[in-house]
């Protein structure tokens, strides 16, 4: 009797109740539910830090619309996951002053249940293709670096034919390599030169997320030979990280600390030269989409 009595005065006591099935959205003592969970990949992202590149310090800011199509998947279908990254802004300030802007930046992947490659012959064969399907792409990728005078770089688009042997079967976690198409506008004074990289680059993408959204890792890289429309070939080489972490989420929206790092090799700036950069900063994901 004196058992049933507690556990009557608990189940009526203020803020008392059954506890919420979903553990991304837990409830406080009133029983109002509220996100724990974020997705990395959607939002309106602003971002502030600073960067150095080859020893030379910045203060930089950055602004992108992420959107996330295909979350999981527990079909017998063949559904997409896509990654877009739209209208993504870069500045940055100090001794060497310059901006970047990028209208499309994305990763369309189509997960197979069953993957495998069919030969329409008299008698069809199928032969297994334990890989998802990925297509890479980009477009309208403009640099301008004030410290190396009058000009721009643009690469006018780019796109990746890409395997993953992951096979997620959510957007949490991917890994694509493949094929890289490109053409790369550089602009210096009277002078355009035209850099075009016919499927002879290699490229690969890396994304890892936290079930719950607070940790996400995103690597990404890019090495082939790229052609002159006057004539000649050059080898480039390009690979840069980042680390997210969300550690605060203000009205619901996450704030996140992001480490970030690269290396270029013969293709940064109108000089194709070599380049190192190390970066950390605040992210903030606003209209961010709870996982």
């Amino acid at each position: 009797m004196l058992a049933l009595g507690l556990a009557l005065l608990l189940a009526s006591a203020p803020g008392a109740g059954p506890p919420s099935p979903d553990p991304c959205l837990p409830t406080d003592s009133r029983g109002e539910p509220f996100p724990t969970c974020f997705d990395p990949g959607d939002g309106w992202v602003v971002g502030t830090g600073a960067t150095v590149r080859d020893g030379v310090g910045a203060l930089t800011l950055h602004s992108s619309v992420r959107i996330r199509t295909g979350r999981t998947s527990r079909s017998k279908g063949t559904p997409w996951f896509t990654n877009h990254r739209l209208l993504g802004v870069d500045l940055w300030d100090g001794e060497r002053r310059g901006w970047g802007f990028t209208a499309y930046d994305g990763l369309l992947r189509r997960h197979l249940e069953e993957g495998f490659i069919l030969i329409p012959t008299a008698r069809p064969v199928r032969i297994p293709f334990p890989f998802d399907v990925t297509v890479a792409l980009r477009a309208a990728n403009l640099e301008r670096r004030e410290w190396e005078g009058p000009g721009w770089t643009l690469e006018t688009g780019r796109m990746g034919l890409l395997v993953d042997p992951l096979r997620s079967e959510t957007g949490r976690a991917w890994l694509g390599f493949g094929p890289v198409a490109s053409h790369t506008l550089r602009r210096a004074g009277d002078t355009t030169e035209h850099a075009l990289s016919p499927f002879t680059s290699l490229m690969f993408d890396l994304g890892l997320e936290s079930e719950d959204g607070l940790w996400a890792l995103r690597a990404s890289g890019l090495a082939g030979w790229t052609l002159g429309l006057e004539g000649g070939t050059d080898f480039r080489a390009r690979a840069d990280a980042s680390l997210e972490r969300v550690f605060l989420a203000v009205a619901d929206q996450p704030v996140a600390l992001r480490l970030s790092g690269g290396y270029v090799v013969g293709d940064a700036g109108l000089s194709r030269r070599d380049e190192w950069t190390l970066g950390a900063g605040l992210v903030v994901r606003a209209f961010s989409a709870r996982w």
